[in-house]
């Protein structure tokens, strides 16, 4: 019995943490990156991405940074000490030269395609890194986005992230410490 209560007693901390690698949950990471949403969704919707890279913490953290940079995503929180950064971008017009809907689904309309690409989108984004063993680490990335018509006559709605962007976060983060050294 005491085994099943320590169980259902870690479990719980790691959830109530954000998961096994500490530090912020994901609301409050995209909370901290600039989400301002009175009433986050709390259906699980909203998960860290993990992906692994070969680099020490430190390093990985460095490429992150650098990675939200070479995207043109601008910081609303950076935390050195818990190695986690985010970004609001109040408008996704635009990212990486991409449209929006090469990242999120924000549903079909009924003339045109993806709304993504033809609705206001607002994206917060948070990643965090945290260190696997003494060479390797974790990039786990949580984004949110929200959109709505252009003349703001609609309701919001809620988008859905394609996993691309939190892969293009760990895909550049692993070339730099491909290119740099991981350590």
């Amino acid at each position: 019995m005491r085994i099943v209560a320590l169980a259902a007693l870690l479990l719980s901390a790691a959830c109530a943490s954000g998961g096994p690698g500490g530090g912020s949950s994901v609301s409050g990471l995209l909370r901290m990156a600039g989400g301002s949403e009175p009433d986050p969704p709390r259906d699980g919707s909203e998960y860290f991405v993990v992906d692994t890279v070969q680099g020490t913490v430190e390093r990985a953290f460095n490429a992150v940074r650098y990675t939200y940079e070479a995207l043109g995503i601008g910081f609303s929180h950076y935390d050195p000490d818990q190695r986690e950064l985010g970004g609001f971008v109040q408008d996704l017009r635009e990212l990486d030269h991409q449209p929006p809907s090469t990242w999120m689904d924000c549903g079909e309309g009924a003339v045109a395609g993806n709304n993504a690409d033809r609705y206001y989108v607002t994206l917060t984004l948070g990643s965090r890194v945290v260190a696997v063993d003494s060479v390797t680490s974790t990039v786990e990335t949580a984004i949110r986005a929200r959109s709505r018509q252009r003349d703001h006559s609609s309701s919001v709605t809620r988008c859905v992230t394609r996993g691309v962007l939190e892969k293009r976060i760990a895909d550049g983060a692993r070339a730099l410490l491909r290119r740099y050294g991981p350590g």
